[in-house]
């Protein structure tokens, strides 16, 4: 009695949000209306039997799913002589209405000695609706006259097995359509669909990352990359809007990204990268084995994929190296062609995100200086100069284009925190969408329909704090601590105060408290450019930090009591993660001077910077007795040193590789200390260590066993040498919400 229960208050919430329990939807090209059993197929309107209606919901009711003959009589034949004979006149019935092939079916799939399952997507008839058909409808035929429904089968089972199965659809379709009729309530909005006010929803609550969407051209239906909280790689899922029923589509060992909807959407594609390069795979949409479709073996990452309108050419940011830039590349999904579109100064992050216009002829792109320095550009098919779009110089997350085509959406700092913005095909005319105060990132929305998809994160980062004596963690404190993002701490000279990089005011900003928490205060922000990496200067009377207010990276000075910050290094190239001398004379910093990052240093006296090494090189510093230059390798991963000299008057000698096993992906995960070099060790078994490294002798240690995938960066210690100070993320999960039109409005508007 429990199940009818439960079944009855489904029934009666879904009355009561006024969507009914009878809800229309559609079946591929099919409008489906069980209360009337009535099938229109393309304007051929079919009237059929009540039993036939009810093998159309129980298929319906788990799309790609096999429903076996058992069910299919012990529910639509309850307390009948049903057979086999009477479902396949069903089955055939619904074939001939939908003129479907068995032998190359699009609706229903016979399964050999199991059952049958529906082929055709099923969306909610008010959201499908709102893309019409581009195709032109034959001359309709003759509508038959519609009939009075028979009587409904008695509720109890064949055999003793209770009827329910066939409740489910309705329900199940009743609540997608109460999300539907909110976003479409109001009718269609006259003018641009951003000129509006967007009333936001849930859509997903997972536990762990649910990231990248993907709208479905009919609206029903997003398609997302999931780590399962967090138990494995990031897997390609798909999910009916308005309902909890989640379909996983792959589950390979590897990650998946980037799902795409085909046009048609009965499919999606999706990218994998691995040992042998790019593969883009494709798989149904209810389901089934992926296929391999396009494959680019000289791809070691990817940062974004986008399908053309026609379902003809993809656009891929991808690079050859680790530190090679993104760059935007076209190819034909038959293989025939393939193009390099960009080409973005090396030593940048490069070209990310790019996205197709509404008519297919060009691109726009987002080219990122850096992970938090970055604007839209676009560009033709063809190649040539891409044009830039946006001047923020601020971190930006996503574009997409509006549900009418003819804006830009994308997501910026450019008002301090992240918010969603839209603007002109040419970058013109920008105006901050009203969504609240969501934090919007990676918007995607499809053509016509009136709704736009996000990531909705939950980022916090807290300091932590090591007693090397006791080789044990230790508890940061109460103000140490904050519910926003802490990073980058750097000690004071005399280890009574921390400087780090924080949001808790708002943008980020540099702050100063003392060594407890206590007293934090702000004393450098650019109200929302980038901004991190604190160090204090030997003698306590400055804080050299990187920022970029006007897009380029420089290193910047402020006293620790605040002013005004004075920029130290100047010219086109970027500079960040300053680092000073143990006399105080000298700045290293780590710069993309000739389109590679390499270590420099500036004499804070003026004159020209000294590029030190002979390759790339990041995270400079010198060793704690001052006697040499140590820096890490992002190509090569280890440490390298070189002697400390007079870099104004002697030639930077040729540097060594010390044996410190340090991944290329720790860069930041090392420091030098009095006893050597401490840094986070992965060993090929195991979880990773805090290990202990000395030069002199060419031994290692661990000191402390560390967290498995363990994520804290910005290794700072004492000048004491009894404590380790590191920034680690906490929470780092994402859920991904819907923005449905509500009505009418203004944006407000801002300057460029």
């Amino acid at each position: 009695m429990s199940e009818y229960r439960a079944i009855g208050r489904i029934e009666d919430a879904a009355v009561a949000g006024g969507a009914g329990a009878g809800a229309d939807f559609t079946a591929g090209e099919a409008l489906v209306q069980p209360s009337l059993n009535r099938i229109t197929v393309r304007g051929q309107v079919h009237q059929v039997e009540p039993k036939v209606m009810q093998v159309l919901l129980l298929m319906a009711a788990r799309p790609g799913h096999v429903v076996g003959r058992e069910e299919f009589l012990d529910t639509v034949w309850a307390g009948t002589l049903g057979d086999d004979y009477l479902l396949n006149r069903a089955v055939s019935e619904l074939r001939r209405i939908f003129g479907d092939d068995p032998r190359s079916p699009r609706y229903i799939e016979t399964i050999r000695k199991g059952g049958y399952r529906l082929l055709a997507p099923i969306a909610p008839a008010r959201v499908a609706m709102a893309v019409p058909d581009p195709r032109p409808a034959p001359a309709p035929g003759p509508a038959t006259a519609p009939a009075q429904p028979a009587p409904a089968a008695p509720a109890t089972g064949r055999a003793g097995a209770p009827a329910r199965a066939w409740y489910l659809l309705p329900l199940l379709l009743a609540a997608a359509a109460v999300v539907a009729w909110l976003a479409w309530r109001d009718g269609p909005v006259a003018g641009d669909a951003v000129d509006a006010q967007w009333e936001v929803q849930p859509l997903t609550s997972y536990v762990g990352r649910e990231v990248e969407p993907a709208l479905s051209p009919d609206g029903s239906r997003v398609a997302f990359v999931w780590d399962g909280g967090g138990a494995g790689g990031l897997d390609v899922y798909v999910k009916t809007v308005g309902a909890e029923d989640t379909l996983n589509l792959s589950r390979s060992p590897g990650d998946e990204h980037y799902p795409l909807w085909l046009p048609d959407g009965r499919g999606l594609l999706y990218a994998r990268v691995d040992a042998d390069g790019l593969a883009v795979m494709r798989v149904a949409a209810l389901g089934g084995a992926s296929t391999r479709v396009l494959a680019d073996p000289q791809v070691q990452a990817v940062r974004g994929m986008a399908i053309s309108p026609d379902g003809r050419w993809l656009a891929y940011a991808a690079r050859a190296a680790a530190d090679a830039p993104y760059r935007i590349v076209l190819a034909a999904i038959d293989g025939s062609e393939r193009r390099v579109l960009t080409e973005p100064p090396g030593g940048t992050l490069g070209d990310l995100d790019p996205r197709f216009a509404p008519d297919g002829s060009y691109l726009v792109f987002v080219r990122a200086t850096n992970e938090v320095t970055r604007d839209l550009y676009r560009t033709g098919l063809d190649g040539g100069a891409a044009t830039r779009l946006t001047f923020d110089n601020r971190k930006l997350n996503g574009v997409a284009w509006s549900p009418d085509g003819r804006r830009l959406l994308f997501t910026s700092t450019r008002s301090g925190m992240y918010a969603l913005w839209s603007a002109a095909p040419d970058g013109s005319d920008l105006r901050q969408l009203a969504l609240g105060n969501e934090v919007v990132q990676q918007p995607a929305t499809a053509a016509g329909v009136e709704a736009i998809v996000f990531e909705h994160w939950a980022h916090r980062s807290q300091l932590r704090l090591v007693d090397l004596e006791s080789r044990s963690p230790v508890d940061a404190g109460p103000f140490l601590r904050s519910t926003r993002w802490d990073s980058s701490p750097a000690w004071s000279p005399d280890g009574q105060r921390i400087a780090f990089s924080s949001n808790r005011g708002g943008p980020h900003a540099i702050w100063v408290s003392r060594s407890d928490g206590r007293e934090a205060v702000q004393v450098a922000g650019f109200g929302g450019a980038f901004i991190d990496n604190p160090a204090w200067s030997p003698d306590g009377r400055w804080i050299a930090f990187d920022a970029s207010p006007d897009g380029t990276s420089a290193i910047y000075l402020v006293a620790p009591d605040g002013g005004p910050p004075r920029r130290v290094t100047t010219g086109a190239r970027d500079a960040r993660h300053p680092a000073w001398s143990r006399d105080g004379r000298w700045l290293y910093y780590e710069s993309n001077h000739d389109g590679q990052w390499r270590v420099m240093a500036q004499s804070l006296d003026g004159g020209e910077p000294v590029a030190l090494g002979d390759g790339p090189g990041e995270r400079p510093r010198e060793s704690a007795d001052g006697r040499w230059l140590l820096y890490a390798r992002p190509d090569t991963g280890g440490i390298w040193r070189m002697p400390r000299l007079d870099w104004a008057r002697q030639a930077p000698p040729p540097a060594t590789r010390l044996d410190v096993d340090l991944d290329a992906g720790d860069v930041d995960r090392w420091v030098p200390a009095a006893a050597g070099i401490l840094y986070v060790r992965r060993p090929q078994q195991g979880p990773p260590r805090l290990a202990l490294f000395d030069p002199d002798s060419r031994t290692r240690r661990d000191l402390l066993v560390l967290q498995p995938g363990f994520e804290g960066w910005g290794f700072q210690v004492s000048p004491d040498q009894r404590r380790l100070l590191y920034s680690e993320p906490l929470a780092h999960e994402s859920d991904l919400r819907m923005a449905v039109l509500r009505k009418s409005g203004s944006e407000r508007r801002a300057g460029p």
